[in-house]
């Protein structure tokens, strides 16, 4: 009896090793591509430790304004009644997996930013990042912009 102990034990340690292999590309996941409409900005002050100092200020935002997430990595922000006003911004985008992306606008000097996916659904995508900034021009601090959109 013993002696098949042994064996039995390696089998089940080498079926325990081998890899999965899943037949066919895998499943698609949700995806940031595509037209959000905007419908809330929610901006948090935050201490310089992170902490908020209150819940904030949330901001409907009228109906027209959107994202539009491209599938070559370009996005543009819609924030005019009239569409071919010009009044927007433009840029590239970089996705990390399912949980951040990096947000470059072509018209700010400032370098890219760093975007967290708070929830991604094919309906819903609410997306936040923070900017370093001085309260009362002395006391530094952050403010974290909070992206509530939908399609």
């Amino acid at each position: 009896m013993k002696k098949l102990v042994i064996p039995v034990l390696l089998i089940m340690l080498f079926a325990a090793c081998s890899k999965d292999h899943m037949e066919g590309p895998p499943p698609p996941g949700n995806s940031i591509t595509g037209k959000w409409n905007i419908i809330t900005v929610t901006v948090i002050p935050l201490d310089s430790t992170g902490s908020a100092i209150n819940n904030g200020n949330i901001y409907p935002e009228p109906p027209n304004y959107y994202f539009q997430f491209n599938a070559n990595n370009t996005w543009v922000e819609n924030l005019a009644t009239d569409t071919s006003s010009g009044i927007g911004e433009s840029g590239t985008y970089v996705l990390h997996g399912d949980t951040s992306f990096t947000f470059t606008n072509a018209n700010a000097p400032a370098k890219a930013v760093e975007c967290n996916i708070d929830s991604l659904t094919n309906t819903s995508f609410i997306f936040s990042f923070r900017r370093a900034t001085l309260f009362n021009g002395i006391t530094p601090g952050y403010l974290k912009s909070v992206f509530q959109l939908k399609k």
